[in-house]
C-alpha cells in the first residue's frame, strides 16, 4: 500500500476511534418511536437492510403464524415463564438487572465472571431484543453485514459463532445454507438460544466453552459479535480463534468498548487499540472495515522477515506513541479532518 493511502488509513483509525459510544442505558421501543428511513444509516447499511439477508434474519426471529415482535416476546415469555408484557419490560430494563447479577456473582475477578456467566438471566432479553431493533433498523446490522462479507470471501461454509448469545446469527448463517456451531460460556444463554432453535425446527451444533475446546483448524469462518471486549486475556482467545480456522479463514469481530461505569462493569477493556493488537499479533491480518467497528480479519501464516514486518507496522499504526498522540487529538479537529476525508458514519445506535 502506497504511504500516502496508509496515512490516510490509519488518520481514518483514529477519527472513526474518537466517535460516540453507543448509547448505555435502557433499551427503545420500536413501538413508541416513528419508523427509520434506512438512507439515515447510509449507503452500505440501507443496502444491507433491504437485503435477503436481512428479510433471512427477520424470518428467523418469527415464529409461524406468528409476527416479529410477537415471536420474540412469546420466546422470552414461554422460556421463562412469564407474560409478554413482563418479557417486554424486562427487554427494556435488562442492563439494571444485569448490574444486580453481577454484583450478586462477585464478578470482580475470573471465578466471579464465569459465575456471571453461566448464572445470568439478562443478557437473554437484551440480546434477543437487540435483535429485534436490528430488524427494526434500530441497531447495526451486523449479522446480515458479516453473513453478506462471508458469502463472497470465505472459502468454506463451516460457521463458529463465538459468544453467540441468544442463536440470531446462527439461524442466520443456517438459513444461508452454512453449518454454524453455537459456542458460549454462558450455559443460559445457550440453553435459551437452544430452545428458540428448535422450536424452528433448525439445527446447528453446540459448543460450551466452559466445558468444552474449540476443535483445530474446524472453521472457516467465525463471528465474534460484541464478545471480545468480554474476554479477560484477548491475545489467548485469539489465538485460540485463530487455532480452530482452517488455513485462510475469516474472522469478524470488534471491541465493544465503554466507559468505565456499574453498568459497564462487564466491559474489560477500555482501549480498543491494544485489543486490536492483540487481535493482529496472535496471527490475523484486517481485510476490511465493515461499519460500526466490526472489520474483518484473515488468518495469516507468516513467518521470518514478513512476519517481523508486519509485527512493526502493526505495532506502529496502533500502540505506538504516534498512535495514541492521534486517538488524543481534540474531537473537533478530527471530526473536521473527518469531513475533509469524506467518511460517513451511521447514527449512534441505541443499546
Amino acid at each position: 500500500m502506497p504511504p500516502a493511502k496508509r496515512a490516510v488509513k490509519l488518520l481514518r483509525g483514529a477519527v472513526e476511534a474518537r466517535l460516540p459510544q453507543a448509547a448505555q442505558g435502557r433499551h427503545v421501543d420500536p413501538a413508541d418511536q416513528l419508523p427509520v428511513d434506512p438512507a439515515s444509516w447510509g449507503a452500505a447499511y440501507a443496502t444491507a437492510f433491504a437485503s435477503p439477508e436481512m428479510s433471512a434474519f427477520r424470518e428467523n426471529l418469527r415464529i409461524p403464524g406468528r409476527d416479529l415482535r410477537e415471536s420474540v416476546l412469546d420466546d422470552l415469555a414461554t422460556y421463562h415463564g412469564i407474560t409478554p408484557e413482563e418479557a417486554r419490560l424486562r427487554c427494556l430494563t435488562w442492563e439494571e438487572r444485569s448490574v444486580q447479577e453481577w454484583e450478586a456473582a462477585n464478578a470482580d475477578d475470573d471465578a466471579g465472571r464465569v459465575a456471571f456467566y453461566r448464572t445470568m438471566q439478562s443478557w437473554s432479553y437484551d440480546l434477543l431484543w437487540w435483535a429485534y431493533l436490528q430488524a427494526e433498523m434500530f441497531a447495526e446490522p451486523s449479522s446480515v453485514m458479516a453473513l453478506r462479507f462471508l458469502q463472497a470471501n470465505a472459502a468454506g461454509r463451516r460457521h463458529l459463532d463465538f459468544g453467540a448469545g441468544v442463536g440470531a446469527t446462527s439461524q442466520l448463517f443456517v438459513a444461508n445454507g452454512w453449518v454454524s456451531t453455537l459456542a458460549d460460556l454462558s450455559s443460559t444463554l445457550l440453553e435459551f438460544a437452544r430452545f428458540r432453535l428448535e422450536r424452528r425446527d433448525q439445527v446447528a451444533d453446540y459448543l460450551d466453552l466452559h466445558r468444552q475446546a474449540l476443535p483445530a483448524g474446524a472453521y472457516d469462518a467465525i463471528t465474534a459479535i460484541d464478545t471480545l471486549a468480554h474476554v479477560p486475556d484477548v491475545h489467548r482467545t485469539a489465538c485460540e480463534l485463530r487455532g480452530a480456522l482452517s488455513r485462510d479463514g475469516i474472522l469478524i469481530a470488534n471491541f465493544d468498548i465503554r466507559s468505565p461505569a456499574p453498568e459497564t462493569a462487564w466491559h474489560l477493556h477500555d482501549d480498543d487499540l491494544r485489543a486490536r493488537h492483540d487481535l493482529l499479533r496472535a496471527g490475523f491480518c484486517p481485510i476490511t472495515h465493515l461499519g460500526g467497528g466490526l472489520i474483518a480479519y484473515r488468518r495469516v501464516d507468516d513467518y521470518g522477515l514478513a512476519r517481523a514486518r508486519r509485527t512493526v507496522w502493526d505495532w506502529a499504526t496502533l500502540v505506538s506513541p504516534p498512535r495514541r498522540i492521534a486517538r488524543a487529538l481534540p474531537r473537533r479537529a478530527l471530526t473536521r479532518t473527518r469531513s475533509l476525508l469524506g467518511s460517513r458514519h451511521p447514527p449512534t445506535s441505541p443499546g
